[in-house]
């Protein structure tokens, strides 16, 4: 029987650039499981730079949609889709969420005080790195490009 209180998650709205989606901070606390003790403001100010390293880093991508007129990426044709947001808007919260956990990874490890807490140190910078690894896994794919790419010099 479950005796505990439910997991209560921020409000925060971060309003983006009117292309790229609007993003609720409380939705990266629940899908990447943020710890409580966590403050509210740093994690939405984490979300927030994510968004604007991601948004940086398609802004071809965006001019290019822009240039076939589509205004909006929620507007963009592109499946699979779940509960009305297209593929292009769920890999850009992934990119994004995936970024921003890795930016507070050490608020998250330094919120452990047992010896739990001594491994997720001595892991964070592989986890951190893993998490960085799947944001441009998933910016790749967004471009069209495959997971890795070889050039000959």
């Amino acid at each position: 029987m479950f005796t505990g209180t439910a997991a209560s998650y921020q409000e925060t709205l971060i309003q983006n650039d009117g292309f790229w989606p609007d993003i609720d901070a409380g939705a990266f606390e629940r899908r990447r499981s943020t710890p409580a003790a966590q403050d509210d403001e740093r994690i939405a100010y984490a979300v927030a730079n994510a968004m604007a390293s991601v948004n940086l880093e398609l802004e071809r991508l965006k001019a290019r949609y822009m240039a076939e007129g589509i205004v909006k990426a929620a507007d963009i044709e592109a499946f699979p889709a779940i509960n009305g947001k297209n593929r292009v808007v769920i890999q850009y919260e992934a990119a994004v969420f995936a970024r921003a956990k890795a930016d507070l990874l050490p608020d998250f490890v330094t919120v452990h005080q047992k010896k739990d807490g001594d491994h997720l140190a001595e892991r964070s910078l592989e986890t951190k790195n893993e998490l960085l690894a799947e944001s441009v896994r998933i910016l790749r794919n967004m471009l069209g490009h495959n997971r890795s790419t070889v050039d000959l010099l």
